[in-house]
């Protein structure tokens, strides 16, 4: 396991092939599961329970867990970071942002960046519509929120829509549009509090959003109003 190795057998040692927008990419297979957990989602809403359990099990929960767990959030501060051994940047001495609160910024944040991570890109998923999954099917088959990673299923913790700062509020960074970005959970505790010279990785702001890929966060599968 990785969690207990040197390095990420998924990220190698050889951090000239690391990638330089993400603390480590996604397996291809991500994307399809999220088409069928869309598919699974729509049958819940109709009420279609049994169909929709059916799809669900294709989710491949266990692989996901598993690669968030042992891969993803260990992938910049633990591996990235540590691989690289670069100087530590001196302690910031400076001010605190005292708002750590994401909340009043995160509608504005997903729809700027149309609901994709921007370090790995992947689709991500607005929290209340995994809460309503959990709701028609029930928490023991779609667990979406609670406390300990083996409860919640795997959709839930690869695909989980957060708000990022870009600059670590433990280095300066303010709690603002400016500093926040849209991120998977992947890649938001892969990256934890690292600044992103630390792990080599480019500013996410720089990079250019796509308008043509941006989605809803199945806000409207599950016919909710942005707030």
């Amino acid at each position: 396991m990785c969690r207990d190795a040197n390095y990420c057998l998924e990220l190698g040692t050889d951090s000239s092939k690391w990638d330089q927008y993400c603390p480590l990419p996604l397996p291809n297979y991500f994307e399809k599961t999220l088409d069928i957990f869309i598919d699974s989602f729509d049958l819940a809403f109709l009420g279609r329970t049994s169909e929709s359990l059916e799809l669900l099990s294709n989710t491949r929960s266990d692989e996901l867990r598993y690669w968030y767990v042992e891969h993803g959030q260990m992938s910049g501060w633990h591996h990235r970071v540590k691989g690289l051994k670069k100087e530590k940047p001196k302690k910031y001495t400076g001010d605190i942002d005292p708002n750590k609160r994401i909340a009043p910024y995160e509608n504005a944040v997903y729809l700027r960046d149309g609901y994709r991570c921007r370090y790995c890109h992947i689709r991500v998923v607005d929290t209340r519509v995994l809460k309503l999954m959990e709701k028609l099917i029930g928490p023991a088959n779609f667990k979406a929120t609670g406390k300990g990673n083996q409860l919640r299923h795997g959709i839930a913790l690869t695909f989980r829509a957060t708000a990022d700062h870009v600059k670590p509020l433990s280095f300066g960074g303010r709690t603002n549009m400016e500093n926040l970005v849209t991120s998977c959970w992947n890649c938001n505790y892969g990256k934890l509090n690292a600044l992103l010279d630390q792990m080599n990785i480019a500013d996410p702001m720089e990079r250019e959003i796509n308008e043509e890929l941006k989605w809803d966060g199945m806000l409207s599968n599950a016919r909710i109003q942005r707030a």
